[in-house]
């Protein structure tokens, strides 16, 4: 796509080798169905017919949610799950800005990415006392 036009913003474009006077549906990765008539879709950003179900459009489906639940498990278990919640918010957020997945999420991701770093940052602190704990009364 950026070949040919030099954007990968998603939108509908004259894909090279397609027939003239058809466009086809950019997702900012990679093309969406088959050619469609200029006429039928003029300066849509609808995704074409057979993208369905949440984030259609997107080329990924977004993260967010297993993100946070993963962080609030973290924040009461033991960290681990927290690191990989803030973890995958990360990614979600650069997801989010690339443009591979909705913007709808970025609130969720957000407090995924809070909740996480402050679990892991307590229970830092816990597992950092728990040590000067044993080390002292083995003095």
């Amino acid at each position: 796509m950026s070949d040919q036009s030099g954007s990968s913003i998603p939108g509908w474009y004259h894909a090279e080798g397609d027939p003239p006077g058809t466009h086809r549906y950019w997702d900012g990765i990679q093309w969406q169905g088959g050619p469609q008539v200029v006429g039928s879709a003029p300066g849509s950003t609808i995704p074409p017919q057979g993208s369905y179900g949440y984030g259609a459009g997107f080329a990924e489906n977004s993260q967010a949610v297993t993100a946070l639940v993963l962080a609030i498990f973290g924040l009461f278990c033991c960290g681990v799950p927290a690191a990989v919640g803030w973890y995958i918010a990360n990614q979600e957020t650069q997801g989010i800005d690339q443009g591979r997945r909705a913007p709808s999420s970025r609130g969720t991701a957000t407090a995924a990415k809070v909740i996480g770093i402050v679990a892991v940052l307590l229970w830092g602190a816990l597992y950092l006392l728990w040590f000067v704990g044993l080390a002292v009364a083995r003095v």
